[in-house]
């Protein structure tokens, strides 16, 4: 079997579990010039200006999103609800497959979007 167009098979499957959740957060994160990572005693916070959208806790995504999207969401593979609130949710997959990475990179990137849109896209995490 060879790979695909998009990268499929079995060598994008090899390179996809050597991946971590926090490998694949830091590559979303330096696509975009107006995020900064800060990192404190509980994991790293990926944010535009002063608001958050996404933190790795441990090896755990959340991802700040709109209510009606995490609810959608929860019903997804390794998607929990997060103790950061109604708008995140939390996401820990095992393994790391190519589902897994198509949906963190579409959270991060929706994430953002909504971050960066103002007070009525996301609210600042208190």
């Amino acid at each position: 079997m060879t790979d695909g167009p998009h990268g499929d098979g079995p060598e994008a499957d090899a390179e996809a579990d050597e991946l971590t959740i926090a490998d694949v957060l830091e590559d979303l994160a330096e696509d975009y010039g107006d995020v900064e990572a800060r990192t404190d005693d509980a994991g790293v916070d990926y944010v535009v200006g002063a608001r958050s959208f996404a933190r790795l806790a441990g090896t755990t995504a959340h991802f700040r999103l709109r209510p009606e999207i995490v609810a959608a969401a929860l019903r997804t593979p390794a998607a929990v609800a997060s103790p950061l609130g109604p708008e995140w949710v939390a996401f820990h997959p095992a393994p790391l497959d190519q589902y897994a990475l198509d949906r963190v990179q579409s959270w991060f990137e929706l994430g953002h979007r909504l971050a960066a849109e103002g007070p009525g896209g996301a609210t600042e995490r208190h």
